[in-house]
């Protein structure tokens, strides 16, 4: 039978991630995927060329620092392809198009035993996180339920993966040039912490805009390891959960090791890219003091972040060979 809502028939429900990205999207990829769904990380069709798609998102982050109200109004077909090929994937169940979690994982995801589970496509990749209230608009003229998941993950590793991955630390092109220019405020850490910042103050407004019932916030850490958090995560979007089979897929992804070069995995790692870079104390203070609002605007335990940020990079990260 076809979900209802809004009075009309409904084609199925886009589950989407809001996030800087760096902060676990392929492990939730990976854990909807085990449960049967069909659950993409980055390869859904978004628009041609990437670059241009890049160019909007820029844009749209630009107009929602400078002008809320008509960042929220804005008209646009920019999310008509998306929604399109959404529409086609719920709409269309052919096996040989999914591969399973041991191949390439930026292929869509599902299962290695079960079929993919018609009515729901999940979708973790960040790229499209401005673009929030176009999509919403897109998705209402299809006839498509959405459910949008602000996925944190302690803020001083996404700042510290933003930064060597994407920040000043590496040569080429525009630091951190996923994001708009006015999102970050030099090529520094700071830089991260200021994108950090930026993005999860508009998710923030995207919840507030759009209404509690559409948006809940999936702490990445509480997720991995406590599975009465993960289905009540399900159980907001409307989904069934194997409790055992989510135990064994937790137990299973934390306990492979991180990875020490490039190359795919459901448990990303940053830490190979300079493995003995750790933010001093007096950094983390300068961090703080950029971000403050938003980690109390999350209600984020500040002193336990930078509890378990020291110990990682102390302790932890020696143990597993990367000192």
């Amino acid at each position: 039978m076809p979900l209802r809502g809004d009075n009309k028939a409904m084609q199925g429900k886009l589950v989407r991630m809001l996030s800087t990205g760096r902060a676990g999207t392929k492990f939730i990829a990976g854990a909807f995927a085990d449960q049967g769904y069909i659950s993409y990380h980055e390869d859904l069709y978004i628009g041609e060329p990437t670059s241009a798609v890049r160019l909007y998102i820029h844009m749209l982050g630009d107009l929602w620092k400078s002008d809320k109200e008509k960042y929220f109004s804005l008209e646009s077909n920019f999310a008509q392809p998306y929604v399109r090929v959404v529409s086609e994937k719920l709409n269309t169940y052919q096996e040989e198009v999914y591969q399973p979690v041991t191949k390439k994982i930026r292929d869509a995801l599902v299962s290695q035993k079960a079929k993919p589970k018609p009515g729901y496509v999940i979708h973790t990749a960040h790229i499209l996180t401005a673009a929030t209230p176009l999509i919403e608009q897109e998705l209402k003229r299809a006839g498509i339920q959405s459910s949008n998941l602000i996925l944190l993950r302690n803020p001083l590793r996404t700042i510290h993966a933003l930064y060597v991955v994407e920040g000043g630390l590496v040569k080429g092109e525009r630091p951190y040039r996923m994001f708009s220019a006015s999102f970050s405020g030099d090529e520094t850490f700071i830089g991260a912490a200021d994108i950090w910042a930026n993005t999860y103050r508009m998710a923030f407004d995207q919840k507030e805009h759009f209404g509690q019932d559409k948006f809940r916030i999936l702490e990445l850490e509480t997720f991995s390891m406590d599975t009465d958090y993960a289905a009540n995560i399900f159980e907001f979007i409307g989904l069934n959960f194997d409790l055992l089979r989510y135990k064994n897929f937790a137990k299973r992804e934390l306990n492979i090791p991180l990875r020490s070069s490039k190359r795919d995995s459901i448990r990303n790692s940053h830490v190979f890219h300079k493995p003995n870079f750790v933010f001093s104390s007096k950094e983390i203070q300068q961090i703080y003091a950029q971000i403050q609002d938003v980690v109390e605007l999350y209600d984020i335990d500040w002193e336990n972040c930078v509890e378990e940020y020291q110990q990682f990079h102390t302790k932890e990260k020696s143990q597993l060979g990367f000192n």
